[in-house]
C-alpha cells in the first residue's frame, strides 16, 4: 500500500511539473502540447482540417501580421468547410523576431497542420523555409516578395507577386499604355526592393523597345540619406521626361513632389513602389493634388472603364463580407486581401487533393490554374510564384483605383471559388 501511494504521489508531481513547464514556456508551446496529445482523438476522427497560421501579431511587424490574420479569419468564416470537413485555424505569434520565429514555426509543425499560411516580413518567412521543407508541409506567404523564399523550396508558395514582376508591369504601363518614349529612372543606392523593381522595369523596357530608340532619357541614383534633392528635380526638368519611375519611400517622394510643383512640372507621371498603396502615402498625397502617381497594387477597390475582369467576383464578395465583419469604416489593406487569398488557395488545394496529406495538398497547390481570388487570377510557376497580371493603380477619393492590368498568361476560361472544384460552405 505504501509503495502504491508513493508511486501515485510521484506521478502527480510529474504531471504538475510538465504542465507548469508547458505554461511557463509560452502559449504556443502549451497549444502544441494540447493539440498533439489532448486533441488526438478529434484529429483521428478526420472531421476537422487544421490550417496553421504563422504571423507576427506582436512586435514591429504586428500591423502587417494582424492585417493578414484579419483576411485569413474572414475567409475562414465564409468558407468554413471543405469537402464536408470543418476547417480550423491554429495561430502562432512569431513576435516579429527571428529567434521567436524559429520556435513558433517548430511549434506549429509539431501540431501537424495540413498547410501553413505566413508570414509578413521577409526574414520571418526565410526563418520558416528550411523547417517546412524538412517537414514537407506546404506553406503560403501572403506578402513576402523575396524570390529566395520560394526559389529553392518546393513547399513554399506566395500569394503576392514579386518586386521583379511589379517592375515589369510598371514598364509595360509606361511604354505600352502611356506610350512614353521619354522615361526617367531614379533609384535608391543599395536598396534591395528598389533594385529588384528596377531590374524588372529595365528588362521589360528593353524587351518592349528593342526595335525603337532607347526611351530612357534620365538615369540617376540617390543615397538613402539624401534629402537635398533639388539637383534631381533639375535633371528631371532638363531630360524632358514625361514619365519618371521612382521606387522611393514616402519622405523622399514628398520632398521631390514639393519641388516638382515649385518647378511647375506637374504634367509628369510618377511611377512608384508597392508601399505607395499605403494609407500613409495616400495622406501625404493630399498635400500634392496636382501630382499624378501610379504604383503596383495586388488589391484594388474599384476598376475603371479601361480595365476588364481585373476586379473579380471574389473581390466584391471580400469587400462586402469585410464590411459586415469589421465595419464599414475599417478599410482593408493589401495585406488583408492577400491573407484572404492565401486561405482561398489553401482550401482549393485541399479540395483538389481530396486529402489532408500535406504532400498531396502541396502537389494540388502547385497545379492550381486560373483560379479567381480577391487580388487576381492565380496560377503558379515552377518556383511557387503566382503567374498573373500586375495591377497598376492610383489613389482616388480615398480608394485604390485600378488604372491598368498588364498582359498575362492567364487563360480566358477562369475557375471561380464557387465552382465545382471546391466544396465549401459558410457558417
Amino acid at each position: 500500500m505504501k509503495h502504491a501511494s508513493r508511486i501515485k504521489r510521484i506521478t502527480r508531481a510529474l504531471t504538475v511539473t510538465v504542465l507548469t513547464a508547458a505554461l511557463l514556456c509560452g502559449c504556443a508551446t502549451y497549444r502544441s502540447f494540447k493539440h498533439t496529445f489532448v486533441d488526438e482523438k478529434t484529429r483521428n476522427e478526420g472531421e476537422v482540417i487544421y490550417i496553421g497560421v504563422y504571423e507576427p501579431t506582436s512586435g514591429d511587424l504586428a500591423e502587417q501580421g494582424n492585417d493578414e490574420l484579419k483576411g485569413i479569419r474572414l475567409a475562414n468564416k465564409i468558407y468554413s468547410n471543405v469537402n464536408g470537413k470543418r476547417v480550423e485555424l491554429i495561430v502562432v505569434d512569431n513576435q516579429s523576431r527571428t529567434g521567436s520565429a524559429k520556435t513558433a514555426i517548430q511549434d506549429l509543425i509539431e501540431m501537424k497542420p495540413v498547410l501553413i499560411i505566413g508570414s509578413a516580413g521577409e526574414s520571418l518567412s526565410m526563418v520558416a523555409s528550411p523547417y517546412i521543407k524538412e517537414a514537407k508541409i506546404p506553406m503560403i506567404t501572403p506578402s513576402s516578395t523575396n524570390p529566395l523564399i520560394t526559389q529553392s523550396n518546393p513547399y513554399y508558395f506566395r500569394a503576392c507577386i514579386t518586386d521583379t514582376q511589379r517592375g515589369q508591369g510598371l514598364a509595360e504601363y509606361a511604354y505600352s499604355e502611356l506610350g512614353s518614349d521619354k522615361i526617367g529612372i531614379i533609384t535608391i543606392r543599395n536598396d534591395s526592393t528598389s533594385s529588384m523593381l528596377t531590374d524588372g522595369f529595365m528588362n521589360k523596357l528593353d524587351e518592349l523597345s528593342q526595335d525603337d530608340e532607347d526611351p530612357i532619357v534620365l538615369r540617376t541614383v540617390i543615397n538613402l540619406d539624401d534629402y537635398e534633392l533639388t539637383g534631381v528635380v533639375d535633371r528631371i526638368s532638363e531630360s524632358g521626361a514625361s514619365v519618371v519611375f521612382m521606387p522611393v519611400g514616402l519622405e523622399k517622394a514628398d520632398v521631390i513632389f514639393t519641388q516638382i510643383e515649385e518647378a511647375n512640372l506637374t504634367g509628369i507621371i510618377f511611377l512608384g513602389e508597392p508601399n505607395w498603396a499605403g494609407s500613409d502615402f495616400a495622406a501625404m498625397m493630399e498635400k500634392h493634388p496636382n501630382i499624378r502617381v501610379a504604383f503596383p497594387s495586388d488589391y484594388v477597390a474599384a476598376e475603371t472603364s479601361t480595365t476588364e475582369n481585373s476586379v473579380t467576383d471574389e473581390t466584391e464578395r471580400f469587400q462586402i463580407e469585410y464590411a459586415n465583419m469589421y465595419g464599414v469604416n475599417d478599410i482593408p489593406s493589401e495585406n488583408t486581401a492577400l491573407g484572404y487569398d492565401s486561405y482561398l488557395l489553401a482550401i482549393n488545394a485541399i479540395s483538389r487533393a481530396d486529402s489532408t496529406d500535406p504532400q498531396a495538398v502541396r502537389d494540388a497547390l502547385a497545379g492550381i490554374r486560373n483560379l479567381q481570388c480577391t487580388t487576381g487570377v492565380f496560377s503558379f510557376d515552377d518556383f511557387g510564384n503566382p503567374v498573373r497580371e500586375v495591377n497598376i493603380s492610383t489613389h482616388r477619393n480615398g480608394e485604390i483605383v485600378l488604372l491598368y492590368s498588364s498582359n498575362s498568361t492567364t487563360a480566358e476560361e477562369m475557375e471561380t471559388i464557387d465552382s465545382e472544384i471546391v466544396e465549401v460552405t459558410s457558417e
